[in-house]
């Protein structure tokens, strides 16, 4: 059966985080929760640090084990509610678009060879994002690629927060296929991520296309997708491979 549609991950398949933006982020927020907690009450710089710290790590357990991420306002209300501090409504929510759109003082570069692979994949097959979200939501990254000028590559997005699913859960893999007008089968989902990406992709039916350019393979890391490549420019070889 011949390929209709391809699939692509956001994070660490067609961007990245600039060069030390990831630990910028991070002090980005911190910064602005001390500040927005200086009317409160004095905060320990330890204690913010581990609410932040135990926040993270529930998130991370929550995307892994319930496949789904969770929104800025509940991980902002959940460290809040660590250090049991209670801010006025406007505070929070001041908070949380900060939370949101920090991520744009200092935006995603794209990946090389991922404009070129676009380029020539849209002339041939249609074309979505599956992709988890982070602080930043779904709204924010179609920013970034609207400023990239890439949109009008995409006939789908489906973001996490929005689907209130992560991969590697079906329901963002059918919606997909849905979006597309394709069979699963017709599809090749490209992802850096084996249990969320490869894992949910394979798992619904499509092919998968293992990216290693920005996250490399372990060692002793084996993959169960069809094929994979640290050019986002050879992929349209490899799809040609699986139609």
């Amino acid at each position: 059966m011949s390929i209709k549609a391809i699939s692509f991950d956001f994070w660490h398949t067609l961007f990245t985080e600039q060069p030390g933006a990831f630990d910028l982020y991070k002090r980005r927020r911190r910064s602005i929760l001390r500040e927005a907690l200086l009317g409160c009450r004095d905060v320990a710089h330890t204690d913010l640090e581990h609410a932040c710290h135990v926040e993270a790590v529930v998130h991370n357990t929550i995307w892994r084990e319930q496949h789904r991420t969770l929104g800025a306002s509940e991980r902002v209300t959940r460290i809040l509610a660590h250090l049991d501090v209670s801010l006025p409504d406007a505070a929070v929510a001041g908070l949380v678009a900060s939370f949101e759109e920090g991520i744009l003082e200092h935006p995603p570069i794209l990946v090389e060879g991922a404009r070129d692979a676009l380029e020539t994949l849209s002339r041939r097959y249609r074309l979505a994002i599956i992709s988890d979200v982070g602080f930043s939501p779904g709204r924010v990254l179609k920013r970034v690629i609207a400023d990239h000028d890439l949109l009008d590559f995409f006939d789908s997005f489906v973001f996490s927060d929005e689907a209130g699913r992560s991969k590697p859960h079906q329901e963002v893999f059918q919606r997909t296929a849905r979006a597309l007008a394709a069979k699963p089968e017709e599809i090749v989902h490209i992802g850096d991520l084996e249990h969320t990406d490869i894992l949910g992709a394979k798992l619904a039916g499509y092919h998968a296309i293992r990216f290693t350019g920005v996250t490399p393979m372990g060692e002793s890391e084996t993959t169960i997708a069809d094929f994979v490549t640290d050019d986002l420019r050879d992929v349209a070889r490899l799809v040609e491979l699986l139609g």
